[in-house]
């Protein structure tokens, strides 16, 4: 395994590649003209005071139903990276369902191991960190990549866990920099968002040669 700043310096260089950079750009362009319309339509509803209404329901779901949309589509975008832009959505529309089962799942075992104590939810997030990976990349069933995420693990807890913290501080830092920036903040994270996801998928690469 490399250092995590290793991962990270990797992941600016794949990101910022011209052409995967224009990739990613164009398929955050479309995720953030769908939830901004969709959200604002739901305001409408809601200062409306119709907010009770079918209307407001079925926009609601709607973007649920986005959400998990451009959530999936977006790991594919970095797990099919050089696929056309149109391939990443559809791939993110077949697989939108099993990335909510996966996600679900998995929340559901850390906030039961929260239940208990801090520790057992930190180990079960941990254990199974791959597991969205090996669903949408392996394809692998949700028992199957559960099992595979916690052999991926094993004997490498402690080193996933240091590197894992490391990500998750490069993404606050850059996302409190960015969001900071008058007017357009909140949108420009969610350009960049990918690069928050691109050290975990490496270090995932990296585990997963041997499943």
């Amino acid at each position: 395994m490399k250092t995590p700043i290793e991962y990270i310096k990797e992941a600016w260089r794949i990101y910022s590649k011209k052409e995967n950079f224009v990739f990613f750009a164009k398929i955050m362009a479309v995720v953030v003209v769908l939830t901004s319309a969709i959200g604002f339509l739901i305001s409408y509803f809601y200062s409306s005071n119709d907010w009770q209404n079918a209307g407001f329901v079925v926009l609601t779901l709607i973007s649920i139903v986005i959400g998990l949309w451009s959530q999936t589509a977006k790991y594919f975008a970095i797990i099919k990276m050089g696929n056309s832009e149109k391939e990443i959505f559809i791939l993110g529309y077949k697989n939108m369902c099993r990335y909510f089962l996966i996600s679900f799942v998995v929340g559901l075992i850390i906030l039961g191991g929260a239940v208990l104590l801090v520790i057992p939810a930190i180990i079960f997030g941990v254990w199974f960190s791959f597991s969205t990976f090996l669903v949408l990349d392996k394809n692998l069933g949700i028992k199957v990549a559960l099992k595979t995420s916690k052999a991926m693990v094993y004997g490498r807890f402690w080193k996933v866990l240091g590197r894992s913290f490391v990500f998750l501080i490069f993404t606050f830092l850059i996302s409190l920099i960015v969001v900071i920036i008058p007017y357009a903040g909140s949108f420009l994270v969610s350009f960049v968002s990918p690069l928050f996801i691109l050290p975990f998928y490496l270090l995932y690469k990296d585990l997963s040669g041997a499943y």
